[in-house]
């Protein structure tokens, strides 16, 4: 637990030196402030953080079996994405009612597979194919990154973001 609160600090201390940065420059630009859309706020990055921290400590909380299963939690602008694999049918049914019953929750995509944990090397595969398209991105213009997610899971890619019609 002690961990979980570490993480959550630095986390949001991250987030606040990175903000300051953000504020300045939006608010010495041409146009004006809070007018993008594809842009997500501070306020919404630690909502997403807390979902995501409230839907893994629930799920933890709500039945031995997760412990034993491995999921990924990933929220972007209150929009879930479950990844991973859960022993049973009814534990993967179940995360999808936990996700949906946690505060500023919109809309749950669960993509659990009924199966046991992944390998190591499918795992470290995912890692590889995951740092693999972040730098891809951060080489084409016009994709910013920091507003895409970018999830890998068993060798299937997920993207959560929001982007303008610039971006494609």
């Amino acid at each position: 637990m002690k961990t979980l609160a570490y993480r959550f600090i630095a986390f949001t201390l991250v987030l606040a030196m990175a903000g300051c940065s953000t504020i300045v420059s939006k608010t010495t630009g041409e146009r004006p402030v809070g007018t993008d859309k594809t842009e997500r706020s501070f306020g919404r990055l630690i909502d997403d953080e807390l979902i995501e921290t409230y839907i893994g400590a629930n799920l933890l909380k709500a039945d031995p079996g997760y412990q034993l299963a491995h999921i990924s939690v990933v929220s972007f602008n209150g929009i879930v994405l479950l990844v991973g694999q859960v022993r049973s049918e009814q534990l993967r049914g179940e995360a999808s009612t936990i996700a949906s019953q946690v505060r500023n929750v919109k809309r749950v995509h669960n993509e659990l597979t009924v199966s046991g944990p992944i390998s190591v090397p499918a795992r470290s595969n995912d890692a590889w194919l995951k740092t693999k398209i972040k730098s891809s991105m951060l080489a084409t213009k016009g994709i910013n990154p920091l507003e895409v997610k970018v999830v890998v899971e068993n060798g299937i890619v997920y993207l959560m973001g929001l982007v303008g019609q610039a971006s494609g």
